[in-house]
């Protein structure tokens, strides 16, 4: 494959170009791309070799080296002040993870699948204790180092993981690349890209609960020159889930080409389109029959609490970005990244209100909500490599800019009979529906950064600023009142990293983060954005001669301006609230004697809500465990008699969490146990080479569990077991 150094190149991401200028400048040094400036003269750029690994690229096992989700620059992650996780395409396959939140379950930090999620609605997760508004779980947002736009209320993009080369997480504050983002961190999925080399794979997946699944990846060189590359990734998919009624069903297709006329120029147009026509279960029941003991005995984790006729949730989603890199020397490369996205869904569903003094008759309510939206985003990035003196500087340029225009008729309420849940008996209507209140909203984030990496033979330092201004309008169609809310919010970081001789590299770091916040004091004035601010330190250790890695970081997280009750008028809130994280992870990969692949990972999480006027304070934030662990293992026969086999063994371990924010009662911890076998099949006989079979079971032993609890009436039960075999060719 021709390239240019790796250290001097990263690959870009996708972005919307809306101004005309900015698109006008990515199709002049598209233009200039065979390596000429404007006057035609050749700038002269040696091509060479690039070896190994890129941040965007493939990785061989589950150990990774390189990664720009944290700088936007192909930066080692040995050299890479902040903590940071990449899940490998290799690891989601020999765990056979079918959702996002499933790929990151031995990832530390991080907790996944607090709501029943086998449906794959909506990939939420905590991240050093927070997620979302307040300290609820937080949607994935990014994809390829854009952020995934969502609508108005319910409408929030999934991406299916087939399409993904990897997932990583960078913890805590970055709002220095990336803008406006949760206090925690944020997850990077990097998408399947066109490959230099010709390959191809399909699998065929069949479950319990009738699912059945068909994928397929096939890419490689258009012409001898492989000038053009191309790549189609897609997935059909149809099943039942845990919850009785529901279903889990899935059409994906992702097609991309990329163009790169010498080593400077690179060009890759990547579209995708996804439709779920149902997503499973992903409503609450009550804290009372789950985690509380009633007299009417033990709720069914099968338990179905809404309508089967009423209830579903179906989304469209299409994406059309590309990702453009002109390197015009040896010291400055342009990147420009593009995405445009056209996103709908419809929701129906009846949800539990409360639960009677009988503790078995469960009063409920209807949510609807029909939503549309468009989504653009684009980062432009100029990067100079130069040194001055003894010191190498790798100095980052950004202009970004996020748009949405989307509308939202949502209605809650109506009357809905009672549902015994001992004694289900569904389909007494017609039931009073809501009305549904429309409502059309814009958004626009405009930034812009410095950041600088600088190197004096093993020290490293990072520098990074930026400024954002934040505009949203919304309207109530029904009223025509126009809410407007303008924030402007300054970032930054510092870190400071040494690497030793001996693989081991201590690092300190200072970020901070920002985050707009929907709604209005009493007084009519919009909220301000929520900020977060972070100190960290911790090791980064590479063992000489090892394809090993091992991390470990402590750190200090607060957020600040956290809405909270306004004691003197109860049903508006003030911007007085603050929670804070204090905690310790460690994580650790390894590939042994390229036979075993190792995954470890512990989380201690210390958070509490240390400013509120209600009743969480100084109370730990619900679901968010004191304790996670995670060890998985695979070892795969190389030679002997057992030559093909490869087994795969883990364990996963969540500690007690909060269930209301009073902390008056708690969900138990649990353990769950993951299994998989895999054998190919050419090691049987040669004319079966690439032919392959799988199984996995993840919760191996059928554990029941309670996942998360956010009230009283807002708990949920994790995923039961699930066993899937798969046959693929791969050539």
């Amino acid at each position: 494959m021709t390239g240019i150094n790796s250290s001097n190149r990263a690959m870009g991401r996708a972005g919307v170009a809306l101004a005309a200028l900015l698109v006008g400048g990515a199709g002049t040094a598209l233009a200039q791309g065979a390596g000429a400036t404007q006057a035609g003269t050749p700038i002269g750029l040696d091509t060479i070799e690039v070896q190994g690994e890129r941040a965007s690229g493939p990785v061989n096992g589950y150990v990774a080296r390189r990664s720009d989700t944290a700088t936007k620059t192909d930066t080692p992650i040995m050299e890479t002040p902040q903590s940071i996780t990449v899940v490998t395409r290799d690891q989601m396959d020999d765990q056979g993870a079918t959702t996002v939140s499933q790929a990151l379950r031995y990832s530390a930090g991080v907790l996944g699948e607090t709501r029943l999620s086998s449906g794959g609605r909506y990939d939420s997760v905590f991240i050093r204790g927070f997620g979302g508004a307040g300290t609820g779980a937080g949607f994935v947002n990014n994809l390829d180092g854009l952020r995934y736009l969502r609508g108005v209320n319910f409408l929030v993009p999934s991406f299916e993981p087939w399409g993904l080369e990897r997932v990583e997480v960078l913890r805590g504050p970055s709002s220095v690349v990336f803008g406006q983002v949760k206090p925690g961190g944020l997850v990077n999925m990097v998408s399947k890209r066109p490959r230099d080399e010709k390959h191809g794979e399909i699998q065929l997946r069949i479950g319990e609960r009738q699912r059945a699944e068909m994928a397929f990846d096939v890419g490689g060189p258009i012409d001898p020159q492989k000038t053009w590359l191309y790549r189609v990734v897609g997935l059909g998919r149809t099943a039942d889930t845990q919850v009785d009624y529901t279903q889990d069903q899935r059409i994906f297709i992702a097609p991309s080409v990329t163009y790169r006329p010498n080593g400077a120029t690179t060009f890759t147009l990547m579209a995708s389109f996804q439709r779920d026509p149902e997503t499973g279960f992903y409503g609450f029941i009550p804290a009372v029959g789950t985690v509380l003991p009633s007299r009417n005995g033990r709720i069914r984790s099968e338990f179905f609490p809404g309508e089967p006729r009423f209830e579903g949730y179906s989304r469209n989603q299409a994406n059309l970005g590309w990702a453009f890199e002109h390197r015009f020397n040896d010291i400055f490369t342009f990147r420009q990244n593009v995405r445009l996205s056209d996103l709908e869904s419809r929701f129906r569903t009846v949800a539990v209100g409360g639960i009677a003094a009988d503790q078995k008759t469960l009063t409920r309510r209807v949510t609807m909500s029909n939503e549309k939206a468009r989504t653009a985003g684009i980062d432009n990035q100029l990067q100079a490599d130069f040194r001055t003196g003894p010191l190498t500087h790798k100095v980052l340029f950004g202009v970004d800019g996020y748009w949405t225009d989307g509308t939202a008729f949502t209605g809650a309420g109506g009357t809905v009979q009672t549902l015994d849940y001992t004694n289900p008996i569904y389909g007494r209507l017609p039931f009073a529906l809501p009305a549904l209140a429309g409502t059309k909203q814009t958004t626009a984030q405009y930034g812009i950064y410095l950041q600088d990496q600088i190197k004096l033979d093993r020290l490293s330092l990072v520098v990074g600023g930026r400024f954002d201004r934040a505009e949203a309008r919304t309207r109530a169609m029904s009223t025509g009142v126009l809410t407007k809310q303008d924030d402007t919010a300054r970032t930054g970081r510092v870190a400071l990293m040494y690497n030793f001789d001996n693989g081991f590299a201590p690092y300190a770091s200072y970020s901070t983060s920002f985050d707009p916040q929907a709604g209005t004091t009493f007084a009519g004035t919009p909220f301000k954005p929520t900020e977060g601010e972070q100190f960290e330190a911790g090791f980064k250790y590479e063992p000489p001669g090892m394809n090993a890695f091992l991390q470990a970081s402590v750190y200090q997280l607060t957020q600040t301006n956290v809405p909270t009750t306004d004691l003197a008028h109860p049903t508006f809130q003030i911007q007085t609230g603050e929670v804070r994280a204090r905690g310790i992870e460690v994580e650790a990969r390894a590939t042994v004697f390229d036979n075993l692949d190792l995954v470890a990972a512990y989380t201690y999480t210390d958070a509490e809500v240390t400013k509120s006027s209600g009743v969480d304070l100084h109370k730990r934030p619900t679901v968010v465990p004191r304790h996670t662990a995670a060890l998985w293992g695979h070892y795969t026969f190389r030679t002997g008699l057992l030559s093909g086999l490869g087994l795969g063994a883990g364990v996963r371990y969540v500690g007690s969490g909060a269930g209301d924010p009073a902390n008056t009662f708690s969900t138990s911890a649990y353990t769950l146990v993951d299994a998989a076998i895999s054998y190919d099949l050419a090691a049987a006989s040669p004319a079966l080479k690439g032919w392959k079979v799988q199984v996995n079971a993840q919760n191996l032993f059928d554990k029941e569990y309670i996942s998360g609890c956010y009230g009283t009436t807002q708990c949920s039960f994790g995923l039961r077991r699930t066993v899937l075999a798969t046959l693929s060719y791969r050539w």
